[in-house]
């Protein structure tokens, strides 16, 4: 490596995406100044420019910040070889095969759904999912499974800060202890479904995938047009929804 000359201002603004390297979902200024022990004038203007280039995002309900979009559509050209997508591709390829669905990968990031691989069915329905996309979690397959699964705490501080949970399908729900007790059902039985709850005629079913150590870090879902799928079939696409999960979790 060159052992040229270091700009510093660079540096530090490196230093504080690398604070999220740990188990800092988000950060006030406070925090980042002190931890890089800089003023918080100078950590506010390197704030300030990361987020102004997408590096960083600003939660506007509390002024935290965490990682931004612009490092996972930059990272999407690295995809490939991260371990997750790399494990799950194969399996995830298996399931479009089986079914010619559209199947998902996803995890969360500051209290949404990002999709972080996608692959198409032949029987294709639109949904907003695109690889960096991002979507609410009461409303998803991919969203009910990963707030199911989180340490309890970190769950209800997602909750409480969702707002109004919006109706965007017939069968959304819309009342925060209702969505609790949703969650603790797909806790029990291992899978969840999105039966019209993201969008009106879609039908989606997700199941947890889980790392050593760190608990559940993904998501797997297969979403298709409600009509096309006839409730006989439902069964066997769980069953292998959840397989391919568990599949996922035993390479990783």
């Amino acid at each position: 490596m060159s052992e040229g000359r270091i700009i510093q201002s660079v540096a530090r603004a490196l230093s504080i995406l690398e604070l999220f390297e740990g188990s800092s979902i988000d950060l006030s200024v406070t925090e980042i100044a002190n931890k890089l022990d800089l003023s918080k004038s100078t950590a506010f203007g390197l704030i300030n420019t990361l987020a102004h280039k997408g590096y960083l995002e600003q939660n506007p309900r509390d002024s935290r910040y965490s990682l931004g979009l612009k490092l996972l559509r930059l990272g999407g050209m690295v995809r490939k070889h991260s371990i997750l997508c790399r494990k799950a591709r194969p399996y995830l390829e298996q399931l479009v095969d089986e079914f010619s669905e559209t199947v998902h990968l996803a995890v969360e990031k500051n209290g949404l759904v990002v999709y972080i691989e996608k692959i198409r069915g032949d029987k294709t329905i639109f949904v907003q999912s695109d690889v960096g996309a991002e979507n609410p979690m009461y409303c998803t397959g991919v969203g009910k499974c990963l707030l199911a699964y989180m340490p309890e705490e970190r769950r209800e501080r997602i909750i409480r800060q969702m707002g109004e949970l919006e109706r965007r399908g017939p069968n959304t729900i819309t009342d925060r202890d209702e969505l609790r007790k949703e969650l603790e059902s797909i806790r029990g039985k291992g899978y969840c479904y999105d039966d019209e709850e993201y969008a009106p005629g879609l039908l989606c079913v997700a199941a947890p995938v889980e790392s050593p150590g760190a608990g559940v870090v993904a998501a797997v879902s297969l979403s298709g047009a409600k009509a096309g799928i006839p409730s006989r079939k439902m069964e066997e696409l769980t069953a292998r929804v959840v397989e391919v999960a568990g599949m996922i979790s035993a390479e990783l």
